[in-house]
């Protein structure tokens, strides 16, 4: 799998679940604006886009985001996400 939050790069389940770890915040909440799924038969997958906002450490000005990511069915028949990409929507 891979990440791409704000520009960086993060490759493997170790080097995204560090990252994310690492954010500098305690509690994150969603607030999905827009949600939009394609089927990706060639793997049978979905890709998402998600825009929305998030409130992080009850700040009251939410921040502006847009996620796209990729959910791939494995050999197992689960489902995990292959790729995922992050932005904050600041000026």
């Amino acid at each position: 799998s891979m990440m791409s939050f704000e520009g960086e790069q993060f490759q493997g389940a170790a080097a995204i679940v560090q990252k994310l770890a690492a954010l500098p915040f305690t509690k994150v909440l969603h607030q999905v604006v827009k949600c939009d799924c394609q089927p990706s038969p060639t793997n049978n997958g979905v890709l998402i886009f998600v825009t929305g906002n998030l409130i992080v450490d009850d700040n009251q000005n939410p921040l502006k985001f847009a996620q796209i990511f990729q959910l791939v069915q494995g050999t197992t028949g689960n489902y995990f996400c292959q790729n995922d990409m992050f932005r904050l929507n600041i000026g």
